[in-house]
């Protein structure tokens, strides 16, 4: 059986070339031809590990549709899978870029859903309550919803993460506000990520859309933090530009000497490149600038930015060419003069031990021709 499909396979793939020459050589001239798109791979595959896909079911990922255009989704899937005994229905959501997927993924964490810890870990973040897991990887946001009578160990899911799709160059890029966060204080699980006036309302956001100017195309975080200085809200938003950034933090504190923002407290902005942070709510004023201030940007130029994209260039990288140009120069120079010394030098020792003139400019002979010759006697 296995030699009948191995020839098979052959004749098939002698065939089909032919076939398609055929087919090529039917198509009248002047008309266009017949382009073939293959279909996209599915989403989710039938099976990954101990896990088989057992049909359809309801997806537990639901995003108003406004939202969903914000957040550039592409496509969704829904299976059910079974493995000895177990049951779990697992739904997902593929985006345009991993930063609509992150967006997603805050919006949709509930306030009783804790990060997941250890080897119940998967993707880049996850949050787990009884009866749902949801996290992200890539460009896809996935949740599961166990339906067995057997407690399932998402640990199980781990093969599921591999074959997710996985985003090339810059639509795999994560967000950078997260990583910008003070740690001290902060409660990891109010993380609301937004990049449209629709998500940020979602997120519950507070800050009136004129002041943020959601046409600069801006990215915000939303974080909450506890501790002995107070309670409050730190809005971090990340602007495509310096300049963009500067005029709305001017904008913010416009807003904050008219009292225009709501449960603004002892309120503190600042700016760190396109990067304007603000600290509102219950914060002491030492606390507010001991967080707006620890919200860096730094610029990184890499060979390795996805699809050319490159960030700011920092005066010390050019500063740093400039050295390194002087310090080839001055070496070139001092490489010229020892060669000089050398062979100048070398020769004119030789000379010196051969018992001659250093220079040799006693040693040119005069080649006359003496065309005029002897003058003859008797001949005045």
């Amino acid at each position: 059986m296995l030699r009948f499909l191995s020839r098979s396979t052959q004749v098939f793939a002698v065939a089909l070339p032919l076939l398609a020459t055929a087919s090529w050589a039917q198509v009248p001239a002047g008309q266009p031809a017949t382009t073939v798109t293959m279909p996209q791979a599915p989403l989710l595959p039938d099976h990954f590990g101990e896990w088989q896909a057992s049909g359809p079911g309801d997806s537990s990922i639901h995003l108003a549709d406004g939202v969903a255009k914000e957040l550039l989704q592409s496509r969704s899937d829904v299976k059910k899978y079974a493995a000895e005994g177990n049951a779990a229905t697992v739904s997902a959501v593929e985006f345009a870029d991993a930063t609509g997927a992150y967006s997603a993924f805050t919006l949709l964490r509930t306030p009783e859903m804790r990060p997941c810890a250890g080897g119940n870990s998967l993707g880049v973040d996850c949050a787990v309550s009884a009866g749902k897991l949801l996290f992200w990887q890539g460009d896809t946001l996935v949740s599961i919803a166990p339906s067995g009578l057997k407690p399932v160990s998402a640990s199980s899911f781990n093969e599921l993460t591999g074959s997710l799709p996985k985003p090339m160059g810059s639509k795999g890029a994560h967000p950078l506000l997260p990583t910008r966060l003070p740690q001290d204080g902060l409660l990891k699980e109010s993380l609301r990520y937004a990049v449209g006036p629709l998500t940020y309302a979602a997120d519950g956001g507070q800050l009136p859309p004129g002041v943020i100017d959601f046409s600069k195309s801006p990215e915000i975080l939303t974080s909450r933090y506890s501790g002995r200085a107070g309670h409050g809200t730190l809005t971090t938003i990340f602007y495509p530009t310096p300049t963009i950034a500067g005029d709305r933090m001017r904008a913010i504190e416009q807003a904050l000497k008219n009292g225009s923002l709501p449960d603004a407290g002892d309120a503190q902005v600042a700016r760190s490149g396109p990067i304007v942070a603000l600290a509102s709510g219950g914060f002491s004023a030492r606390e507010a600038a001991k967080l707006v201030t620890g919200i860096k940007y730094q610029a990184d130029v890499t060979w390795n930015k996805p699809e050319g994209y490159m960030e700011q260039f920092k005066v010390s990288n050019a500063a740093s060419v400039m050295v390194q140009i002087m310090i080839f120069v001055l070496v070139m120079v001092g490489a010229a003069l020892v060669l000089g010394v050398v062979f100048g030098g070398g020769r004119a020792a030789f000379r010196r031990a051969r018992g001659k003139p250093i220079s040799s400019i006693d040693d040119m002979e005069v080649i006359s021709l003496n065309l005029r010759g002897k003058p003859e006697h008797g001949i005045r």
